[in-house]
């Protein structure tokens, strides 16, 4: 999910075609198709998590829609190169490097920094709020800033964050990737197949071998930019070459959507021959070789859908689509909170059961308030270190800059760590880390965290997640959210 949105608007395309459509490629200026794009995308992730609360952990039918969700992660950070790539690299020199690539980089940084310190600050507090009841608050004060430092450097603060991190990740290398996309010009073709095949030798490695966790997460795990570069590749790739991929995907739009039956019955097929071995939770891992092409299929498709969106669709369906797109990077971090409380809401007033129409009840409830939360953060000051976009102030009110919110956007999390550090001066004990200080169990922690005793359809590690049955935070990497995302 790319956090610029603003940024794509000023974007020249590469090859200079232009044209006077909606949503067909113009040589400069807004593709409007990508917002659609992003907003399909946004609410797959949605749907992945909400479908989860009312089932089992590893209900097997739960676990194939899930898998059949598996694209959207893949989506969004093609997405997010792609409009970075149109954006940049017209302002390359002529020796295919940024005049201030430290710029750059610190731009990205706070845009996306901000935010991830906040949310992963606020969610640690969540997880506070459901352990309350199972230790000391001592032991609690003790071992927050290792835990909070651990969190950041691991994308683990909630099963959703991961997508942050990587994204910071790709922030630090991008103007590599625009000086290599410039040196290969002429054979992006290899780049991308070169791309392709060290992340399906990944993909095999980590479904098959190892899945590096724990600390080394965040550098080479589901965390890590190795697990999705060549999702990023292909969509540097395709925004130096959008109007070539767009003419293509219109051209052969019936064998696109033809092509997404048979992806899903090579999902089914591949998803059902793993199931004895490994589990419906396993068996829908979102990081395993098959994922690789249904994600292609589910893009090329999606792609054709927000062209038609675009183009055939009301202007009040345009203009929602457009301003909904703005707000995407904020729906995805707030969404799993409001989740939690619709999930909290159901199972109190005893609505929550297997059902099908208890799971889009929640989808439906958390996509509406979400999306409303997120148009009111937008119109105050707390947008850009919430939300990573600037404030949409009233007519006649000066737009918010990001210079005032320098020292703003960093006192919460700054504050927070100098309470806990005071706290652990005060109180005392040692720094170890929770697994290593008599942490309770996870299911220790659900018991003491939601007093409400568990339906039938959700098992009580999904109950103290509050929002998605698919997910416990020892198997964020088996999940699409385990963040993303995504």
């Amino acid at each position: 999910m790319s956090v610029g949105h603003s940024e794509h608007r000023s974007a020249i395309a590469p090859s200079g075609a232009s044209s006077s459509g909606r949503s067909t490629l113009p040589g400069g200026g807004r593709v409007s198709q990508i917002d659609a794009l992003r907003v399909l995308s946004c609410l797959s992730v949605i749907a992945v998590h909400a479908i989860g609360g009312p089932y089992p952990i590893e209900d097997v039918g739960l676990n194939l829609a899930n898998f059949l969700l598996h694209y959207s992660r893949e989506v969004f950070f093609f997405v997010s190169a792609l409009v970075l790539v149109r954006t940049y690299y017209p302002r390359l020199g002529e020796n295919g490097r940024l005049s201030n690539p430290g710029s750059f980089r610190w731009r990205r940084l706070k845009l996306i920094g901000m935010p991830y310190l906040w949310w992963s600050t606020i969610y640690l507090l969540v997880g506070m709020f459901h352990t309350r009841n199972m230790q000391p608050i001592g032991e609690t004060l003790d071992n927050l800033p290792v835990q909070w430092l651990v969190m950041l450097a691991t994308g683990s603060a909630f099963y959703h964050m991961y997508f942050l991190l990587v994204t910071l990740q790709f922030a630090l290398v991008f103007p590599l990737m625009l000086w290599l996309l410039h040196r290969t010009e002429g054979r992006h073709v290899w780049l991308v197949v070169v791309s392709g095949a060290v992340q399906l030798a990944t993909l095999v490695f980590y479904h098959w071998v190892l899945l590096p966790g724990d600390g080394w997460r965040g550098l080479l795990g589901d965390a890590s930019l190795p697990a999705y570069q060549f999702w990023l590749v292909l969509g540097a790739v395709a925004g130096l070459h959008l109007e070539r991929w767009h003419r293509w995907l219109t051209a052969h739009a019936r064998l696109v959507f033809a092509s997404v039956p048979v992806a899903v019955g090579l999902v089914v097929w591949v998803y059902y021959a793993q199931v004895p071995a490994k589990g419906g939770l396993g068996a829908s891992s979102p990081l395993q070789p098959m994922v690789m092409l249904w994600s292609a299929v589910m893009l090329g498709a999606l792609y054709l859908i927000s062209v038609r969106i675009m183009d055939g669709g009301s202007r009040p369906v345009r203009s929602i689509f457009s301003y909904v797109a703005q707000l995407s990077f904020g729906i995805y971090l707030i969404h799993p909170m409001v989740l939690d409380m619709v999930n909290a809401v159901l199972r109190r007033t005893g609505l929550m059961r297997p059902q099908p129409w208890v799971a889009v009840v929640a989808f439906v409830a958390t996509t509406t308030i979400t999306v409303l939360v997120c148009a009111a953060l937008h119109r105050t000051r707390l947008s850009m270190q919430l939300m990573g976009r600037g404030r949409r102030a009233p007519a006649g009110t000066p737009r918010f800059r990001l210079s005032q919110a320098r020292l703003r956007s960093a006192v919460v999390p700054l504050v927070f760590l100098a309470f806990s550090v005071l706290a652990v001066l005060l109180i005392g004990g040692d720094q170890s880390p929770p697994s290593e200080a008599s942490a309770p169990t996870w299911e220790e922690t659900v018991q003491a965290s939601d007093p409400v005793t568990p339906d039938d359809g959700c098992d009580t590690e999904a109950i103290v997640v509050g929002v998605d049955c698919t997910l416990t935070p020892t198997q964020e990497a088996s999940s699409t959210a385990s963040a993303s995302g995504g």
